[in-house]
């Protein structure tokens, strides 16, 4: 309904978000709540101003709003930076190497036709077999998880997160709107395993060409399954990356995490037992049931086996989607994509505000499950932003500071309040008290994005001292 309005009069009016409240006989207090939590709604009329995309990729190679022009957040477009700020569906010449996720589209339904075939219990042991791991980050294995939920003996929910709300990250837009039969048949598989009450497929509220072409692909596939699942639409923000922030949106509240335990798959959506996997992670089923666990372990490692989608941007040649083994070193990922713009490569920034910066030294790191480097840099959800000799690390770090700052979501006082005071301390050149900030914000946070929020700056202040001194 917030959605409705704002494509009605373009910002949310008090007087609206009222009228909200009454139809969904709510107090008026929990309509606000939720209303004023997501950025992505203005709450008084825009100006006619042209939106231009601040995100650090997009910054890198020139963007800066000029008069007459207001600048946005990263709208994922990094691909093609300096970008306008605005969606559009993602271009297939900007999937630069593609393997057997991200190869053209079926043509069949081979892959949902063997998980039918098979009991649940037997699908289930398949799914065990092939060492599928979460591709959001946390990179769980996706079988202990779904046990886990139909160990409660429960209804279970199933949630794809699909917000990708992550800055210099674009897969699984680009999966959406160019491999969408790939992701329903993926769906379809986890559907019949987990016979969930209900389907929740959440994407970005920005990402209007995902959406388009996800409805269409559901439009015309309605029989693959048992039921449609419901698709919605966020407001914005990064830590709706958190699967119990995501919970609490869907349900209407607040976005802000929970207290574990209990654990999603204990009590997740509604208190039901849920299940949350992300885009790119369901697609993978496809794959798993088409060939077999033995032929998916044959790509990456026996501890990470398949590919690993990497959004690459920056100051990078030839920027876009790389679909690369499970274990495939940083430096691999670069010489794939020709190297620097200009001069060389002098930084990357690896698994964005909640990863860390990684000199040229340790461009031997594989992308693996767990840290990278100890001061932060892991292989997250894959998004990698290049610096070249033209960039100042420096601005970045403090780039990355800011937007972990802002994107606090304010429940807990060790991000609400450390975070705004890292970045204040690192822009005034005041780093003799910032280890000891930032192991209060990484140990004391309530949820991951505030444990990791330390890694850009530490790892900056770790490899290049001298630029804060």
């Amino acid at each position: 309904m917030l959605h409705a309005e704002r494509e009605r009069s373009g910002w949310l009016s008090r007087d609206a978000i009222v009228a909200i409240a009454a139809d969904c006989r709510i107090p008026i207090a929990e309509a606000w709540e939720a209303a004023t939590s997501y950025p992505d709604f203005p709450l008084s009329p825009p100006l006619p101003e042209t939106r231009v995309c601040t995100g650090l990729s997009c910054v890198l190679n020139g963007a800066q709003p000029g008069p007459g022009e207001v600048g946005t957040s990263c709208q994922f477009r990094c691909a093609d930076a300096p970008s306008p700020g605005e969606d559009a569906a993602f271009p297939e010449l900007h999937i630069r190497r593609s393997g057997p996720l991200l190869a053209p589209d079926p043509v069949d339904w081979a892959g949902l036709e063997h998980a039918r075939s098979l009991a649940g219990a037997e699908a289930l042991r398949v799914v065990a077999d092939s060492g599928l791991r979460g591709r959001g980050g946390a990179y769980f294995p996706v079988a202990r998880k779904w046990e886990g939920a139909l160990a409660q003996e429960r209804p279970v929910a199933l949630i794809v997160n699909g917000e990708e709300g992550e800055p210099g990250v674009f897969k699984d837009r680009a999966i959406l709107c160019r491999r969408p039969k790939r992701f329903l048949e993926g769906l379809a598989i986890a559907m019949h395993v987990l016979a969930p009450a209900v389907t929740v497929v959440f994407l970005n509220g920005e990402a209007a060409a995902a959406r388009a072409s996800l409805e269409a692909c559901l439009a015309g596939n309605e029989g693959m399954l048992p039921y449609p699942p419901l698709v919605m639409s966020g407001g914005g923000g990064y830590v709706l990356g958190e699967e119990t922030t995501l919970i609490n949106a869907i349900e209407g509240r607040k976005p802000v995490p929970r207290l574990r335990p209990p654990y999603p798959v204990e009590s997740g959506l509604f208190g039901i037992p849920t299940v949350v996997n992300n885009v790119e992670t369901v697609t993978n089923l496809s794959l798993v049931f088409r060939g077999g666990p033995e032929l998916f372990r044959e790509t990456g490692t026996a501890d990470a086996p398949g590919t690993k989608l990497v959004s690459l941007s920056g100051r990078i040649r030839h920027p876009g989607l790389y679909e690369l083994p499970m274990g495939t070193p940083v430096g691999a990922v670069f010489a794939a994509a020709g190297g620097a713009l200009e001069g060389e490569i002098v930084a990357a920034l690896v698994g964005g505000p909640s990863g860390g910066f990684l000199p040229p030294s340790e461009f031997h790191r594989p992308l693996l499950p767990g840290p990278m480097h100890p001061t932060g840099a892991v292989a997250g959800s894959g998004g990698i932003v290049v610096l070249d000799s033209t960039s100042d690390i420096r601005a970045a770090a403090l780039a990355m500071a800011a937007f972990n700052a802002d994107e606090s979501c304010g429940k807990c006082t060790p991000c609400r309040e450390g975070s705004p005071r890292v970045h204040e301390s690192l822009a005034a050149r005041d780093v003799a008290s910032l280890d000891e900030l930032l192991e209060v914000v990484g140990v004391a946070s309530l949820c991951g994005l505030g444990q990791m929020a330390p890694g850009p700056v530490r790892s900056a202040l770790h490899f290049w001292p001298e630029l804060f001194a």
